[in-house]
C-alpha cells in the first residue's frame, strides 16, 4: 500500500463517521481497516494502561489501542488507527513524526 494515499475519500470518511455515531468505535474501525485490507485494532477503554497524561495508547504487540473514557473519541481513534496502519504496513518511521502524522492523518479524516 502506498503511505501517500492513505487518506479515505469524503464517501468513506462520512460512512466512518455515521458508523462511529450510530453503532460505535470499534465497528467504524472495523469499517476502516476493512478499506485498507488488514486486520482490525481493537478498543478497550481502560485509563490504567495509558500512561503520563495521553488519553489514549497503541499497543503494537497486541494490535489494541488503550483510551481513557475522556479520550474515547473520533479524532483519538483515527490517530491510534494510524499507529495501527503503520505497524501493520511496516512503515519505519520515527516516532515524534509517526505522532505528527498521525494528528495529519486524524484531522483530514475529521475533515
Amino acid at each position: 500500500m502506498k503511505k501517500l494515499n492513505i487518506i479515505p475519500s469524503k464517501r468513506l470518511r462520512e460512512e466512518f463517521r455515521l458508523t462511529y455515531e450510530l453503532k460505535g468505535a470499534q465497528r467504524a474501525v472495523d469499517f476502516l481497516a476493512g478499506h485498507y485490507n488488514i486486520r482490525p485494532m481493537k478498543i478497550v477503554v481502560d485509563g490504567r494502561r495509558v500512561v503520563n497524561s495521553d488519553e489514549a495508547c497503541y499497543d503494537y504487540q497486541t494490535s489494541t489501542a488503550y483510551f481513557k473514557k475522556k479520550g474515547l473519541d473520533r479524532f483519538n481513534v483515527l490517530h491510534e488507527f494510524y499507529h495501527h496502519l503503520t505497524y501493520i504496513n511496516g512503515w519505519d518511521i520515527p516516532e515524534r513524526r509517526e505522532e505528527k502524522e498521525a494528528d495529519t492523518y486524524a484531522k483530514k479524516c475529521l475533515l
